[in-house]
This record gives structure tokens, C-alpha cells and sequence, in this order.
């Protein structure tokens, strides 16, 4: 199999681990591994708000600029403080005398962001806070949960206030991640045969909308995530400084009307009321730190009042986080990973690992931007851990199986090629054209040069001697083979064997062989030459060349082979490096063919060899006329 095609399907399959890691980290429960759910995924596009100027871009103008029908009274410290109007709990009468003179300052829907689930020790004071509010449109709150059964159970406002409110609103569900997922608009109870079976309930800001704009429109338009959860964006807030106190307190910036303390409210006339209720949707809830109303958001603990408001913000003005629809999520976290995996298969390791993470950085950075300019929320947490699981599964297996090869090849050929070659041969995509280690037929050039008189010569000498001698001689015979693209396959005591188009073949195999021999034949003689003077022996070579069709591969047991290659075409080039006299370059006719127009060459008797029924045709070559040799 093609090399590259090889490495493309290996890389497919890790890619499509590391998706499916992500696609399951995706879909597992909001309650499940924290740093990984859709909750974590929603935090995270949440503060990049908070750091917008970061990625070079200013807040978006929805999300701090003000909306001017939205006021806030708050029971904050300082209420508590001042004991204005009375000791806490409030009486309901209170409440009732606040609602009068915010009606005669001219507001239009009060919502009570307090749970009134008990009727009043004195019912004079329930009797105030209900007419109050039969005057003016009012909301109240009350708190639901899910049982184990499913069901809904329901703690509605008490019944001596419920029927004089305009409308109630349940404040949230206990569905894992609360705030930081969302909220339900509406939820339907149960058919369980209650008094309240399949009754519609309505949010507490879905409830203030529909009071203060006087319909209900069926929220058509407001994103959903699951088909029913209605997605907060948390409350933009701000560091304001307390003027009663002097304190810094956490603000919400989205209330256009401002927010005032609970105590100035009461205290304050209809006239002195009128610049900050006429006209607005008033919240009223508790602040202070004592009352525990705080609610989990992205951005940390806040007052659940704040975060109710805001969500009646976005309803009013239409501000909603956009969430990207499942399957495209899915689709992002499956396609990238691949992408990175074809990458991989084209683009060097060191570079493909480069780009795959400059491509997460790049999703990343057009994910956040597209959620702080637009609220489009496109799965950021899997898609990256998809991408950066796929690059590591890839390039692992890249710089472990590359590593393998590379020491294959260089344990092959690093001691019987050039660098340059071995080189070559780790570039090659073909596992077959490059090693041909299953074995394979290739017309090649077989080379056999053969010391004249090595027996006798060694006779002489030490045996110290002999290897010097030799290796001088085979390191220079080896550099020039080497030169002219041949491949070292063995030496046989005295005789070297070369293979030209081992690993791979070259059109001028042939004509590098003869070229090879004649460069080797003058380095002969400029040895002998060397030897001479230094009193060593002197000694010439035979050389033997024959062209054809060979077998190359991997040839022994499992625990020794070595790449060479056999065939009759080897079995004559060995023949005819015995027929070569002393300083003989012989060749074969098929080699001749192959190099008569650049060589000068003498037609030889022809010889018959151990294995032909025929003579052979041989040539005795002296020069080359390239003039490179």
C-alpha cells in the first residue's frame, strides 16, 4: 500500500478516537466531570466577555448599554441597617405602602422577587399588600422543584395575595447548572390527577414580561437549547461606589433606572419616585449579604435578584444567546480532527503539528469573537480537546513509526550508502520502490571487483598489515561507490559487491556502474602509487559488470537478514569478475548496450560461464567519454 495512503488511514482512525472522545465528553450530563460538560463550555464563552478587549474588541454595545425601562429596589445592608421600614421580615403592609407610592409615581408592573408562601399573622396586613397591588400590576415568585417521579412540586404564594396579583412566576428548577445553562420559560406540571395537573407555569421574568408588555406573544424568537431551556446570558455588572455606606458594591449594569436601596424607596414621596419608576418594570428583591439570595453564575455568586432581572432585560430587548444547533456542534467536533489527520498526511510531522495547533488557536479565536459580537455560541471545550487529542494521537504515532523507519532504513543502508542516499530513501512515499523489503523484481546493475594476487600478497604481511591495507582500500572504493550512487551490498574477503539501483532505480544505473569502476581503477593506481613509496605491497584489481532483472528485498532468517538481491543476473556479474584480468573493467553485452555511447570499450572473446548453454558476449572497457572521469 502507498506509503502516504497508509499513513492517511492510520491517522483517520486515531482522528476518529480523539472525535469520539469529544462527542462523548459532549453529550455526557451537566453533572457529570465538571471541567467538560455544557455548562463548563458555556463559562468559558461567558468570561471571554469579560476579557473582550483581549481579542481586540470592544464590549458589545447590548451589553453595556442600559435599559431604561428596567428599575431595582433593593433590601440591602443598609435597609437592614437603618431598620427602615421595621425589623426584618418586612410586614406585607410595607410592601403594600411601597406599591401605592410607586403607582402614584407612575410605574407600570412591579415584580417581587421575594416568596410570600405564608398568609400574615395579621390579616389587615395582607388585606394592605393585596389592594396594593389589585392598584397596580404586580408579579410574585414562588419556587418549584422536580420530584424523583418527575413531577413538579410547586410552593405558590399564599392564597391571601395570590388572587390580587397579576401574575406569578415560578424563579427556577433545580436542573443541574441552574443559572449557568439556563432557565425554562414555561414547564407544564403533571397529569397526576392534582389540582394543578397540566397547568402551564410560567418563569418569574417570563411572567414580569407578559405583565409589562401587556400580551402574550409566545416568546416567538427566543433561541431554545433541548427544545425548551431558554439560555441566560449572566447579568453584565459593575464596581459602584455606595454612597450611604461607602463601600464598593457589585451593580447591575443593565438597569437603566439605577438601583436603589429598599429604605429609600419607603422613605421617598411619589414625586421624588417619579424620575426612577414612571413608566419602568420595578424589581424588588433582597441584596443584602445575610439574606443568602445568590445565585451561581459564570461570572461568580450573585444576588439572585440581579440575575432574575436580567433575564426579563433580555426578553424585553431581545438579547439571547444564540446556541449553535447539536448536529453542527457534532459535525465540528467529527470534521476538524480528520482535517488535522489529512494534514498530517501531506505536511511533515514538525510542520503538520505546527499547523494543527495554529488551526485550534484559530478556531478558538473565531469562536470567542463570534459569541462576543454576535451571541452565537458554537461548541468551543470539545472541538478543541477533539483537535488537540487528534493531533497528539497523530503525531505520536508519526514520530514513533517515522523513528522505527528511519532506524530500519539506516540500519539497511546507513553503512552501505551516502547519507545523501539514505536521506533520500526516508523521503520516498513508496514503501515498495524505496525498500522493496517484502522483495521484489527490478532491473539493476550488479558491480564485483576482486583483488589479483591477494593470496600470495598476504603471505607477506602481518595480519595488522592486511586489515590496514585493506580497509584503506575498501573505505576508498566504498567513497567512490558511494559517489556515483551505488549501494555497498557485502564485501566477500578480498571482493566487493555493489549494487547500482539499490534501493531504487535510475535510468543511468548502468553508466554509473562503469563510470564508478574506471574512477575506482585510477584510484588503483594512485594507491599503488602511495604503497610503493612506503615500501607496502602493491596490488591490482579485477572488476566484473553485468545488467538484468534481479530480485531486491530482505533476505534471511528473522533474527539476521540483510538487503541484497539474487538472480542470474548476479550469478553473471560474479562470473565475469573471475574472467577480468588485472586492471580489467569487463561488462556484459546488456550492460554495453546500455553505455556504448558514452564509453570506450574493446569487444572480447566471447566466454562461456557456469550456467549458460550459450557464450556470453563481453567487452573490456578502458574509458569513459564523459568528462567527468
Amino acid at each position: 500500500m502507498n506509503k502516504r495512503l497508509r499513513t492517511l488511514a492510520l491517522a483517520v482512525i486515531l482522528a476518529a478516537v480523539a472525535s469520539a472522545t469529544g462527542v462523548l465528553l459532549f453529550i455526557i450530563p451537566n453533572d457529570r466531570i465538571p471541567l467538560f460538560h455544557y455548562v463548563a463550555d458555556l463559562n468559558a464563552h461567558i468570561s471571554a466577555l469579560d476579557g473582550a478587549a483581549s481579542f481586540g474588541l470592544a464590549e458589545p454595545a447590548y451589553d453595556t448599554q442600559p435599559n431604561d425601562d428596567i428599575g431595582i429596589i433593593t433590601i440591602d445592608d443598609v435597609t437592614l441597617k437603618r431598620g427602615v421600614p421595621g425589623p426584618w421580615p418586612f410586614a406585607h403592609g410595607f410592601y403594600g405602602d411601597l406599591l401605592t407610592k410607586l403607582k402614584a409615581a407612575g410605574a407600570k408592573t412591579v415584580v417581587f422577587d421575594i416568596e410570600f408562601l405564608e398568609r400574615s399573622t395579621d390579616p389587615a396586613q395582607d388585606a394592605r399588600f393585596a389592594k396594593a397591588m389589585r392598584s397596580l400590576p404586580t408579579v410574585l415568585a414562588y419556587s418549584i422543584d422536580t420530584t424523583n417521579a418527575g413531577r413538579i412540586g410547586e410552593s405558590r404564594p399564599a392564597p391571601s395575595l395570590l388572587p390580587s396579583a397579576a401574575a406569578s412566576g415560578f424563579l427556577t428548577v433545580d436542573t443541574p447548572g441552574g443559572y449557568l445553562i439556563g432557565q425554562p420559560l414555561q414547564v407544564t406540571t403533571d397529569s397526576s390527577g392534582s389540582a394543578h395537573q397540566n397547568e402551564r407555569l410560567f418563569s418569574l421574568a417570563a411572567s414580569a414580561y407578559q405583565t409589562y408588555r401587556g400580551r402574550d406573544d409566545g416568546f416567538k424568537g427566543v433561541p431554545l437549547l433541548d427544545g425548551h431551556t431558554f439560555v441566560l446570558l449572566p447579568p453584565t455588572i459593575e464596581r459602584r461606589q455606595d454612597i450611604a455606606t461607602g463601600t464598593q458594591a457589585l451593580l447591575p449594569a443593565f438597569a437603566g433606572r439605577g438601583v436603589i436601596s429598599f429604605s429609600d424607596a419607603y422613605r421617598e414621596n411619589a414625586g421624588q419616585l417619579a424620575p426612577f419608576a414612571r413608566g419602568a418594570l420595578i424589581y424588588i428583591g433582597a441584596s443584602a449579604q445575610g439574606l443568602g439570595d445568590f445565585s451561581t453564575t459564570a461570572r461568580g455568586r450573585m444576588e439572585g435578584l440581579f440575575v432574575n432581572a436580567r433575564l426579563a432585560d433580555q426578553l424585553l430587548r431581545r438579547i439571547y444567546v444564540q446556541p449553535a444547533p447539536a448536529w453542527i456542534n457534532v459535525l465540528l467536533i467529527v470534521t476538524l480532527p480528520l482535517l488535522i489527520a489529512l494534514g498530517f498526511t501531506f505536511v511533515r510531522t514538525p510542520f503538520a503539528i505546527a499547523a494543527s495547533l495554529l488551526g485550534t488557536l484559530a478556531f478558538a479565536y473565531v469562536n470567542l469573537v463570534l459569541f462576543i459580537t454576535r451571541l452565537v455560541w458554537v461548541d468551543l471545550i470539545h472541538v478543541i480537546v477533539a483537535m488537540l487529542l487528534a493531533t497528539l494521537f497523530v503525531a505520536l504515532y508519526r514520530v514513533l513509526h517515522e523513528g522505527s523507519q528511519r532506524r530500519l532504513v539506516t540500519g539497511l543502508f546507513g553503512t552501505h550508502v551516502s547519507p545523501a542516499v539514505v536521506k533520500d530513501i526516508l523521503a520516498q512515499d513508496e514503501r515498495g520502490g524505496a525498500l522493496a523489503l517484502q522483495g521484489k523484481k527490478v532491473t539493476a546493475t550488479i558491480f564485483y571487483s576482486d583483488i589479483r594476487g591477494f593470496t600470495a600478497m598476504s603471505e607477506r604481511m602481518t595480519p595488522e598489515e592486511i586489515y590496514a591495507q585493506l580497509n584503506e582500500y575498501f573505505e576508498a572504493m566504498c567513497a567512490i561507490i558511494f559517489e556515483y550512487g551505488g549501494y555497498v551490498d557485502k564485501f566477500i574477503g578480498d571482493c566487493v559487491m555493489a549494487v547500482f539501483s539499490a534501493p531504487y532505480q535510475r535510468p543511468d544505473d548502468a553508466l554509473n556502474a562503469v563510470r564508478a569502476a574506471v574512477a575506482q581503477q585510477k584510484k588503483i593506481t594512485e594507491l599503488s602509487t602511495k604503497w610503493k613509496a612506503q615500501g607496502k605491497a602493491e596490488f591490482t584489481v579485477g572488476m566484473g559488470i553485468n545488467t538484468g532483472e534481479v530480485v531486491m528485498g530482505n533476505l534471511g532468517a528473522h533474527s539476521r537478514m540483510n538487503y541484497t538481491v539474487i538472480g542470474d543476473t548476479v550469478n553473471l556479474a560474479a562470473r565475469l569478475y573471475n574472467v577480468a584480468k588485472a586492471g580489467e573493467i569487463i561488462v556484459s553485452d546488456n550492460t554495453y548496450k546500455e553505455v556504448e555511447a558514452f564509453v570506450v570499450g574493446t569487444e572480447m572473446e566471447p566466454v562461456m560461464v557456469k550456467g549458460k548453454r550459450e557464450s556470453v558476449r563481453i567487452y573490456a572497457i578502458t574509458r569513459v567519454k564523459d568528462p567527468r572521469t
